[in-house]
């Protein structure tokens, strides 16, 4: 069980969280009662003061195409909350395969039908449905900590650059001044912001690093982002001695990612700080680098999860360590439902819920085993077994039959699973 029981008064407003030890005596007279198990929250049943039970707490945000952290640290240093979001990757090829079905449904039905592309337009702030999703479950994350803590405001990590100048160093004019190395002062800055400051070589991040040319500039190579790599000074002595041999694999992941997850991030941010502007009176942007000083500041290693505490305690910790949480809160997005794929409906159409024919269970309800272990539905058979697995898809137990299933809730369109946290050191 978690050491921390989120609470709301009456009315469903957050207060200050308790010991398991307070909530469970609150549960066992009748003044709470449970509001979510994950994270578990109570709300009480009789009249409190709410500003006697309130404080400064501020929430990090670390933004990712992939995937983020989201924190809540309380002025002091104590983490009150601490999760990590798995955005969905998945939309784009969904959208990809609806829109072959939708094309060869047209060229069967409507063959003669005049094109309607030229009367879409596109709204100011417009955003991939990709992206627009991450942005929107970032978003949302945020939204779930203010349910269950008296949030202050929140700060969000933001890396803006633009992407021209970094592949064009020769832009000139007005074209330099919208380029793609705009917020970096030199193409090595760059490297140095694209490699996370760290040596491709030996993973390094706390010594000195230098830009090595991938194809030497006396054999015809540039000085562009995309021939050069972060090396600290021993790989790179070593690898002009012929010491060390840089992988082709590391090399490729490096050089040829072609800004892809970068530019996600570039794109969202204006979108996410716009949304929680909405939301919260207090929101503030900050930059990598300030993130980076400070997790180094608190003693925290590199991930999602200690970035975004160093991201909610830049305005308050003066201290040199922070008290954190032994466990986190792995938050996966998943679609709606499933699509048809067959019986010539459109592939717009949801499968609809049959409770019945899967005995009471939906892929992803989170239920827990004999053992006491707490999994998801990952697959279902009209037989009655089910495929039982973790937040990931790595299952525990292939075929287990529902009657040995105990419900613990409904799957959404997010899920959380409370995982043991080793990223603090």
């Amino acid at each position: 069980m978690t050491d921390k029981v989120y609470v709301q008064d009456k009315d469903g407003q957050p207060l200050m969280p308790t010991k398991p030890a307070r909530a469970r005596r609150k549960l066992d007279q009748g003044k709470a009662e449970v509001v979510q198990r994950d994270p578990f929250t109570i709300r009480l049943t009789y009249e409190v003061d709410g500003e006697k039970n309130t404080e400064e707490i501020r929430i990090g945000l670390d933004e990712g195409s992939k995937k983020g952290g989201a924190s809540a640290v309380q002025n002091g240093g104590e983490v009150l909350y601490q999760s990590e979001v798995q955005l969905r990757t998945d939309i784009r090829s969904k959208m990809d395969r609806r829109r072959r079905y939708r094309r060869s449904r047209r060229s069967r039905k409507t063959r003669y039908r005049k094109p309607k592309f030229d009367n879409r337009r596109r709204e100011e702030g417009w955003l991939p449905p990709s992206l627009k999703s991450k942005a929107e479950s970032m978003v949302k994350a945020v939204k779930d900590i203010s349910e269950i803590l008296p949030i202050e405001g929140v700060n969000v990590e933001i890396a803006p650059f633009d992407m021209q100048k970094v592949k064009d160093p020769d832009i000139e004019g007005e074209e330099y001044q919208n380029g793609e190395l705009k917020g970096h002062t030199s193409a090595r800055q760059y490297v140095l912001y694209r490699d996370k400051h760290q040596c491709i070589n030996c993973k390094k991040d706390d010594v000195p690093l230098q830009t090595h040319h991938i194809q030497p500039k006396r054999e015809g190579g540039t000085d562009k982002p995309s021939n050069m790599v972060s090396l600290c000074v021993e790989c790179h002595e070593g690898v002009h001695s012929g010491e060390v041999e840089l992988s082709e694999r590391s090399l490729k992941y490096w050089t040829n990612k072609e800004y892809k997850y970068a530019s996600h991030v570039n794109s969202m941010k204006d979108y996410i700080v716009d949304e929680l502007k909405k939301l919260f009176d207090d929101v503030k942007v900050t930059f990598g680098n300030i993130t980076k000083a400070v997790r180094k500041k608190l003693g925290l290693g590199k991930s999602d999860v200690n970035d975004s505490i160093a991201v909610a305690s830049q305005d308050f910790i003066d201290k040199d360590s922070v008290s954190t949480l032994g466990y986190t809160f792995v938050k996966k997005c998943l679609p709606r439902g499933r699509y048809r794929l067959h019986k010539g409906e459109g592939s717009e159409v949801s499968i609809p819920t049959d409770d019945s024919d899967y005995f009471g269970f939906n892929r992803w309800d989170k239920v827990e085993l004999p053992d006491g272990t707490v999994g998801f539905v990952k697959g279902r058979r009209k037989s009655g077994y089910f495929d039982i697995s973790d937040i990931d898809g790595n299952s525990y137990d292939h075929s287990i039959r529902y009657s040995k299933l105990e419900l613990i809730s409904r799957a959404d369109t997010i899920i959380t699973e409370v995982r043991g946290n080793s990223s603090p050191q």
